[in-house]
């Protein structure tokens, strides 16, 4: 694919710019979620990127028109966006849900913070349904 696939990193900081608007206490309650836990956990990410990596490579591979393979290009991000608003739109409503019944006024990503905050991300994979990752073997 053309990009990194990360959707919900600009949803989390919208949630986070949304929540911090009430954040004029001195101290606010910071959550962080790993997004590259649920990245690859989440079956339901697992499969909507395998199939965008997929049908990228089949039109880069088919041996069409150049016309015709700027459509299937065009129907491919269209797809991809479909995609991304709605993976998007999950991990926002359970960051958001959590974090209000928690009172967090900031929640932002682990992979971008150097220390602190609670970890939320257990409770996201609860929300979105993604099943526990086995523990590695010894």
């Amino acid at each position: 694919m053309t990009q990194t696939y990360r959707p919900w990193l600009l949803a989390l900081g919208a949630a986070a710019a949304i929540m911090a608007s009430g954040c004029a206490q001195a101290h606010s309650r910071i959550a962080v979620v790993r997004v590259s836990e649920l990245e690859q956990n989440w079956p339901k990410f697992q499969n909507y990127y395998n199939q965008l990596q997929a049908n990228y490579q089949a039109i880069a591979a088919s041996k069409t028109s150049a016309a015709e393979k700027a459509k299937a290009l065009k129907q491919f991000q269209d797809e991809e966006k479909r995609w991304n608003d709605e993976v998007t739109g999950d991990v926002r409503a359970a960051v958001t849900d959590i974090a209000k019944k928690r009172n967090y006024q900031i929640v932002v990503t682990k992979e971008g913070t150097a220390y602190g905050g609670d970890d939320i991300t257990r409770d996201v994979m609860k929300a979105l349904n993604i099943p526990e990752p086995s523990p590695s073997p010894k």
